[in-house]
């Protein structure tokens, strides 16, 4: 089989073999692989440069994505693959990225946990959700929550003030103010605990 290239557009490099089209790969990767010297290909190599390929591909999307922002490793491999890449390549791509230092489970679920914690104002079990969601081992999920402010009721008079202080002077907003720290994942006696405490805290400075 003839192997052929074609220059595109910006850096890319368009593989023909026998004039059929069947990829592109960005061409510092093809001018540094031995593929480049090739006139003819069998299919065994041709598999192995296809392969070869999908890897650089899914590698540079890899590269592209933590660009933008931490990703665990599951997540990672989950956007590269619903971008259309094979999931060996986004799996083999994301072993390269780990041993690069580019892509660490433990700093993203540890940047992950605290913007949950200081910017959404979740709760640890909220907080342990989400990262289990994100595909996060529980092992490390374990091992970063358990680093994290876990006292309930000086987190929900934190949440409270800075957030609702003004709406629990009365039932109805009470009410709304106990379901939205509900939706954040505090327990309602934790709530009712933290609610008690601001009151009383209330009455002392009335009383004074």
């Amino acid at each position: 089989m003839i192997l052929s290239v074609k220059q595109g557009n910006a850096n890319k490099i368009h593989i023909y073999v026998d004039d059929e089209y069947r990829a592109t790969v960005d061409s510092d990767y093809w001018y540094s692989e031995k593929y480049r010297n090739l006139k003819e290909i069998n299919e065994e190599e041709l598999t192995e440069l296809l392969d070869a390929v999908s890897f650089r591909r899914a590698y540079n999307k890899g590269l592209d994505f933590l660009s933008r922002r931490p990703y665990g490793t599951k997540e990672l491999i989950k956007k590269l693959c619903e971008k259309g890449h094979e999931k060996e390549a986004c799996e083999k791509a994301c072993e390269r990225l780990t041993e690069l230092g580019l892509l660490n489970d433990e700093e993203f679920a540890r940047i992950l946990a605290n913007e949950l914690l200081e910017r959404k104002n979740y709760s640890i079990k909220r907080i342990k959700q989400e990262l289990i969601f994100k595909g996060i081992d529980r092992e490390i999920v374990e091992n970063t929550v358990g680093l994290l402010d876990n006292d309930p009721k000086n987190r929900i008079i934190l949440v409270i003030k800075k957030k609702y202080i003004n709406k629990i002077n009365d039932e109805k907003g009470k009410k709304r103010t106990i379901d939205a720290l509900m939706r954040l994942g505090y327990s309602y006696s934790d709530i009712n605990n933290a609610l008690s405490t601001l009151t009383e805290f209330d009455e002392e400075e009335n009383y004074d």
